[in-house]
């Protein structure tokens, strides 16, 4: 898996955003530092990265959990699949317990 910048992700996801124009979007601004919502509608981190695989497909997004004030948070991978995008902002079925015992992201 590898990691890419987000305007390097937007180029990638750009190219077939013309070919689908009644598809609704974001930008790859409005994804960066967007919230995680849990299952009770309670922040649990945001959203600092997006990795990709080989080909370019977006497969997961670092999530920045847990910690106050950036003191004692982590960097998790989350599987894009755990992931809706509503409004503006992430939501997961998974609790902020569940997502503490995924693989941690160290750049």
């Amino acid at each position: 898996m590898r990691n890419i910048t987000l305007p390097a992700l937007s180029l990638i996801l750009m190219a077939g955003a013309a070919s689908a124009q009644t598809m609704e979007t974001s930008s790859l601004h409005s994804i960066d530092d967007a919230d995680v919502m849990g299952p009770d509608g309670n922040r649990i981190g945001e959203v600092e990265q997006i990795l990709v695989d080989d080909s370019g497909t977006p497969v997961a997004a670092v999530v920045e959990a847990g910690g106050f004030l950036d003191i004692g948070d982590e960097d998790i991978v989350v599987p894009l699949e755990e992931l809706t995008f509503e409004d503006g902002d992430f939501t997961t079925s998974m609790t902020e317990d569940e997502l503490k015992n995924l693989p941690k992201w160290d750049d």
